[in-house]
C-alpha cells in the first residue's frame, strides 16, 4: 500500500517529528537514549500495544535512516513482518511530497485463499486510514512547533544547542 501527499512543511520539520517518535519508542523499549547518528541499522525488542497481556512481542529494525530524506523500519512478529517507509522529496518552497509505503508479509498461510484476500483488503483500508491520520498529525505538530519557535527564538536555541548532542552521546554509551 502506498500513499503520496504534499504537506506544507519542510523535510526537516517532518523528520524532526518522526525522529522524536522513534527516539521515544527506543527509550521506552530499551531505557537508552541514542543519537540520530546511531539510528540507521538500530535493532531492539519491544512489546506492541494490544495482543493480550503485556502486548505482542516484536523485533524492530531501523533498516534505513537518512535525515531528512528516508526512514524505513521493519517490525517482525510471530505472525509476520510489517515494513514502513517514509520517503521525502523537498519541493523547495517550504513544502514537501511524502511517499509513504507499508507492506505486510503474513506467515503461516494466513494470507491465502478467499479469507486471506478479504483480510488483506480490510488491512489495506485500515492502514490507509491510519497513515492519512498519522501524516495529518505530523503536519499539525510540525506547524505547531514552527509557530512556537517563531514566537520564542530561545526555544530553537535550546533544541539545537551543542549540549543536546553531547548529552545524548554520553547517555547512549
Amino acid at each position: 500500500m502506498q500513499i503520496t501527499r504534499t504537506l506544507p512543511i519542510t523535510a526537516e520539520e517532518f523528520f524532526d517529528q518522526i525522529e522524536q517518535s522513534i527516539l521515544a519508542d527506543i527509550k521506552g523499549a530499551t531505557g537508552k537514549d541514542i543519537s540520530r547518528a546511531k539510528l540507521n541499522g538500530f535493532k531492539y525488542k519491544k512489546r506492541a500495544r494490544g495482543g493480550g497481556k503485556g502486548g505482542t512481542p516484536m523485533d524492530v529494525k531501523v533498516k534505513h535512516y537518512r535525515y531528512p530524506e528516508l526512514y524505513e523500519v521493519r517490525f517482525t512478529y510471530a505472525t509476520g513482518v510489517n515494513t514502513l517507509r517514509y520517503r521525502v522529496i523537498e519541493a523547495g518552497d517550504g513544502s514537501l511530497t511524502i511517499e509513504y509505503a507499508e507492506e505486510l508479509e503474513a506467515r503461516g498461510g494466513s494470507d491465502k485463499g478467499v479469507m486471506g484476500t478479504i483480510n488483506r483488503k480490510l488491512y489495506d483500508a485500515r492502514i490507509r486510514r491510519r497513515a492519512v491520520k498519522t501524516l495529518k498529525a505530523i503536519e499539525e505538530m510540525a506547524v505547531r512547533d514552527r509557530k512556537a519557535r517563531e514566537n520564542n527564538p530561545k526555544l530553537a536555541e535550546l533544541e539545537d544547542g551543542p549540549e543536546a548532542d553531547a548529552e545524548g552521546e554520553e547517555q547512549a554509551e
